[in-house]
């Protein structure tokens, strides 16, 4: 066989050889390709995901219990905190999340009757309320605080109810109804027999709250409570507030803090007691809307399953909407039900401590007040 002969047949060898390398080549891509097709489904089906920018505004205001306008500013508060979380395709919209969040907080109803609203997953309407709630609790100082430079408008306003003077705000206690906790749970079974955190409030003549202590168990009293708070350091610390709070008979009669007497003798004395009964009452108020407004605050629709600690953020982000609710105008109307839900709060004040007794110097500013304004 001549050279040349023998050099085309190499030639045609190779050809062959190289025929085959990329048969094998292209056999082995086909079976990976058919390995991925097995592995994951080549159609993938999602439900549709349903926000608040697909609800009309009355449906918003059932459902969320915020106007649309307000829904979009809760969504921009936290877009920064919830976007970003998750780089997959298939993450949730903070539309969404804020959506599931607002409805739990609404309706009091847990996960599954929550996820109809939003189309997803009990998990996904889970995750929702914890990154939500996570997200607000960093904003609520901005929404829940004493403005300075509205001492004297509130104290003319207070004045304005029952002439009560120099008061800058109404202090007291709700309960909010949880499962028992793994931890002492005796510490939180409150006086009417079922387990609960004590939330001390303050608010305004607005029924908007500028204060809110939610972590401590219900079977505290208010007193402590109050000790407890950084109430205490706004009214006797440097830059104090100027004027006094007032409470109910569960608190000890402070210099910063009216209650009513015990056993008023004088027709002054009862003047003063009507007058702080009146002015007073918004807090009763402001308790009934914040519970209307958020069922899962109600003990009417079942506890907070939930530990305190959680709960305790809950009720913060409740109040804290509670306030951008009331700046958007939407109040609700004093019917039945609310009347309910105030005689609900309405367990009768609280003896005060025992070991913990009025300051002479706070009976004579409430002397003070009674010859002055009630005489």
């Amino acid at each position: 066989m001549g050279a040349a002969a023998i050099a085309g047949f190499l030639l045609v060898e190779e050809e062959e050889e190289q025929q085959q390398r990329r048969a094998a080549q292209e056999r082995r891509g086909h079976r990976r390709i058919t390995t991925r097709r097995t592995n994951y489904p080549r159609h993938r089906v999602f439900r549709n995901r349903v926000s608040y920018l697909g609800l009309t505004e009355e449906q918003c205001l059932k459902r969320l219990r915020l106007s649309r306008d307000a829904v979009t500013q809760v969504c921009r508060l936290v877009q920064g905190d919830l976007h970003g979380e998750s780089i997959i395709r298939t993450a949730l919209p903070v539309a969404v999340k804020v959506t599931a969040a607002l409805n739990f907080y609404a309706t009091g109803t847990f996960q599954a009757p929550t996820a109809n609203i939003t189309g997803i997953s009990q998990f996904a309407v889970y995750r929702s309320i914890k990154e939500v709630t996570d997200a607000l609790i960093r904003h609520a100082p901005t929404y829940l605080s004493f403005r300075k430079d509205e001492e004297q408008q509130r104290q003319q306003y207070f004045f304005n109810i029952a002439g009560f003077p120099k008061v800058q705000g109404i202090i007291d206690c709700m309960q909010v109804a949880i499962c028992a906790p793994n931890n002492n749970p005796m510490a939180y079974l409150n006086a009417k027999g079922y387990y609960s955190i004590n939330v001390q409030i303050i608010c305004d003549h607005r029924q908007k709250i500028m204060n809110v202590h939610a972590c401590c168990p219900g079977g505290i009293h208010d007193f402590y409570i109050l000790k407890q708070s950084e109430v205490l350091l706004m009214f006797e610390g440097e830059g104090k507030l100027n004027g006094w709070l007032l409470g109910d008979l569960g608190y000890v009669l402070q210099p910063w803090l009216m209650t009513p007497l015990l056993h008023p003798g004088t027709e002054a004395e009862n003047r003063y007691n009507v007058g702080h009964a009146q002015t007073s009452r918004v807090i009763k108020q402001t308790f009934g809307l914040l519970k209307k407004r958020f069922k899962c605050l109600d003990h009417s629709g079942g506890a907070l399953r939930y530990a305190p600690e959680k709960v305790s953020k809950i009720v913060t982000v409740c109040c804290m909407l509670h306030n951008i609710a009331m700046d958007s105008g939407l109040s609700l109307d004093l019917d039945e039900e609310l009347q309910s839900i105030e005689d609900e709060e309405d367990h009768g004040p609280q003896q005060p401590p025992a070991l913990d007794q009025p300051l002479q110097a706070a009976r004579q500013m409430r002397e003070e007040v009674i010859a002055q304004f009630f005489s």
